[in-house]
């Protein structure tokens, strides 16, 4: 699918699209809605009604950070924005992971009222190590 470049085309300008452009398509939605037969139909047996204009929200978006990944070729580690990097995450994801310390290092704590989660879980984790 990769390789067929019109097909990539297509399917990033759908799915890439701005604002704007998804409310016309919701809009859109709605008025076909209210349009096709068994639609309206529907909408009377569930005494639904759709607005012909989205509702205008307030919000934040925070930032997604940062991700890093194992050391590149230069030792350094692999650090990328998540946000600039959007469409082509999936690409830097394949680089070299971090190393993950040995099960032998790891350590729980738990409370009093756990303790027989944990004790269960450190088993499991022993029977790992054998």
């Amino acid at each position: 699918m990769r390789a067929d470049f019109r097909l990539m085309k297509d399917l990033a300008q759908i799915v890439h699209t701005n604002a704007d452009r998804k409310v016309q398509e919701c809009k859109t939605l709605f008025q076909t809605f209210g349009k096709h037969e068994k639609c309206v139909e529907k909408q009377k047996q569930w005494h639904l009604k759709f607005k012909d204009t989205p509702a205008a929200v307030q919000g934040f978006k925070y930032d997604a950070g940062n991700l890093i990944m194992g050391a590149t070729a230069s030792g350094a580690p692999n650090i990328f924005d998540i946000e600039k990097s959007a469409r082509d995450l999936d690409r830097k994801i394949q680089a070299k992971m971090f190393t993950q310390p040995a099960l032998k290092t790891w350590g729980i704590f738990h409370g009093d009222r756990d303790a027989q989660a944990a004790n269960s879980f450190r088993s499991t984790l022993k029977q790992c190590l054998d």
